[in-house]
This record gives C-alpha cells, structure tokens and sequence, in this order.
C-alpha cells in the first residue's frame, strides 16, 4: 500500500493532534475535533473510527455539507495509521453517491484482500487534499 508524502504526513498529523487540543476537541476523550478557522469554508472534522485488525487504528477526515436538513460527506476519507504512516482506505463523497474501498473483507472482519490501483489513487487525493486543507483552515 502507498502511505501519504512525508508534507500531508505532517499536515494529517496535525489534524490528529486537533483531537488534544482544547481550542478543537468535541469530546472529553479527545477522539473528535472540528477545526473552523476559516468561516468562508466548511469545516474538517477529525475523528477516531476504529481499528483494522492486523494494521492498525481507523480514522476519519471530512468536510459535511448539509442538505435538506441531513448532513453530507464532501468528502469524507478514513486512513489506517501504521508504524506512524497514514494509508487512505476509504472515500465517501455523498454528493455524488460515491463509496469506495480499498479492501475486500472475509466473514470475520479482517482484511483479505486490497484493490491497490484504487489505493494509490486515493493516496494521490488524499495528498493534494491534505495540502488544501492546510491552506483553507490556515493550519
């Protein structure tokens, strides 16, 4: 699997650390963090999501729109953290009614196997999307 570029490495980090902070923190746990320092733009919600058996710790990135009265992913992407390295997994764009998935799973939840092009594809994104990010919310 490809791992995002050391410079959305960085930013994505940061973004994971928005869950410590109490200027963004949504829980006493620290495992939801909205960040919205730009007001002309939609906000990123950072998120703890779960764990991949044999990788590692799930997490979420997003931006929601609302749409009569429901909210909407634009997009919304999970990445697996593994050995300090975030792989993207999923994209979710409801807009559009996308829902991609980089593994196919067996009956007991684990992973069996990866549609790499689609992963390396979501990794190219999900670099480029990172450095807006960065850029929107003034990070």
């Amino acid at each position: 699997m490809k791992s995002l570029n050391s410079k959305a490495t960085q930013i994505i980090q940061k973004l994971y650390g928005s869950m410590s902070d109490p200027k963004y923190r949504q829980d006493e746990d620290g495992n939801y963090a909205k960040i919205a320092n730009n007001p002309n733009l939609m906000p990123v919600v950072v998120e703890k999501v779960g764990h991949l058996t044999g990788y590692g710790e799930i997490i979420s990135i997003a931006h929601y729109g609302e749409q009569n009265g429901d909210l909407m992913a634009d997009p919304e992407m999970t990445f697996v953290i593994v050995d300090g390295e975030y792989f993207p997994i999923t994209f979710r764009n409801d807009y559009v009614a996308l829902y991609q998935e980089v593994f196919d799973y067996n009956e007991d939840g684990s992973p069996e196997a990866i549609d790499i092009k689609l992963q390396s594809e979501l990794t190219s994104f999900a670099n480029t999307w990172m450095n807006s990010i960065q850029e929107q919310q003034r990070l």
